[in-house]
């Protein structure tokens, strides 16, 4: 049969057929990802005062020690004072150092905009003072544009040292006059330190299905990572591999190898507490900060989790510690990452030694939906 090259003959004159983003009769999601509802800007307002100074930033929750603010949020403000000249500025530092390399500062931001001077006229004309500065979503470092790291601090004190800090403030410098007799002004300088807190979420949720009942028909929802000893341990975890502070992580250790090594780790029944194999997991995160080419990096554990035992497998549940704020991040010379850590310690009659394994995740500040009016719907397996 001989084919012409020459496309059939198409009549755009039809419709396009009717699409909608509802399902229709007989149909249902499988998946879907939807919009997160805007966070509703809060109402308060941050006050902070220093003798004749007082410095408002309104879009606060209430009672908060200090403000906060989201990827691109316009940051709005209100000085009351007395007579004077003022400039008010937005600044914000990453500041780094490891003990091999040195130390490195890099400005962030650095927005300024002069209020009020007297050279413009009345002072009560030009009352109240109100000023905003809009976050950007990047900064420049030997050329390249960046994104806006979070606030963050870290210090590790030791060889080597490692030590980051993130900061922003809005800085209100005061020029006030002293009064006829007094040539030099009187200057106030008032600091208002604000969390840089960008919100990102997962692309698809944890999979609600136990490992057993969906590796078969769902095996991409699963990620596998091989620990390697004598007998191969399997381990899995959703392989979204994002994950919302608040997510529970369900992971999955299975053993497999050779009948003779696992008989080696395997006494039946275990004579003592020391002849079982023991599996710990745990959340890392590793700070790393590159000076000079000189690299340093530190580990702390941001999250733990529990296993339970049912001879070759180990099911078990991880989350991050409460208090955990910040996502990972690159900017400059300094590098966050997250981790799941899984050890492994063989039983003490066995001839194998302790291992681990670090499988990459990434933590996140809002989880994969959060809106109350969307109802999900899953299929039934099994």
């Amino acid at each position: 049969m001989l084919l012409s090259g020459v496309p059939p003959a198409y009549n755009g004159s039809s419709p396009p057929p009717h699409y909608s983003s509802e399902p229709s009769s007989g149909e249902q999601r499988i998946q879907h990802s939807p919009r997160t509802n805007a966070s509703p800007v809060p109402n308060g307002i941050f006050i902070k005062k220093d003798g004749p100074v007082t410095v408002l930033l309104t879009g606060q929750e209430t009672g908060v020690s200090s403000p906060s603010y989201g990827r691109q949020r316009t940051i709005n403000g209100t000085l009351l004072l007395d007579k004077h000249d003022n400039v008010s500025r937005l600044l914000g530092n990453l500041d780094y150092l490891n003990s091999n390399g040195g130390a490195k500062s890099i400005s962030l931001v650095d927005q300024s905009v002069t209020l009020w001077t007297s050279s413009w006229g009345p002072f009560a004309e030009h009352l109240p003072f109100e000023f905003n500065f809009t976050l950007p979503a990047t900064f420049t470092d030997l050329d390249e544009g960046q994104p806006l790291p979070p606030t963050f601090a870290f210090s590790a004190p030791g060889l080597p040292a490692v030590v980051v800090r993130v900061v922003y403030a809005v800085v209100v410098d005061i020029s006030f006059a002293r009064g006829p007799l007094s040539f030099f002004p009187t200057n106030t300088i008032i600091r208002v330190p604000f969390n840089y807190r960008p919100r990102t979420r997962p692309n698809r949720p944890i999979l609600a299905i136990p490992l057993f009942r969906s590796i078969k028909s769902l095996p991409e929802e699963w990620t596998q990572s091989v620990m390697t000893i004598k007998t191969k341990p399997n381990v899995l975890i959703p392989s979204v591999q994002v994950f919302s502070f608040a997510d529970t992580i369900p992971i999955h250790l299975q053993l497999t190898g050779p009948l003779t090594s696992l008989r080696q780790l395997f006494r039946n029944p275990p004579a003592t507490e020391t002849s079982i194999v023991v599996v710990t997991v745990s959340i890392q995160r590793q700070i790393a900060v590159d000076v000079g080419g000189s690299r340093a990096w530190r580990e702390l554990t941001i999250g733990e989790g529990k296993m339970t035992w049912s001879f070759l497998d180990w099911e078990g549940e991880l989350r991050a510690k409460p208090d955990v704020a910040v996502s990972g991040f690159v900017a400059a010379g300094v590098v966050v990452k997250d981790f799941i850590l899984v050890t492994l310690v063989p039983p003490g009659h066995a001839p194998f030694l302790p291992t681990r394994i670090y499988i990459p995740i990434r933590l996140v500040t809002d989880p994969w939906i959060d809106t109350p009016d969307w109802t999900s719907v899953y299929v039934h397996y099994g």
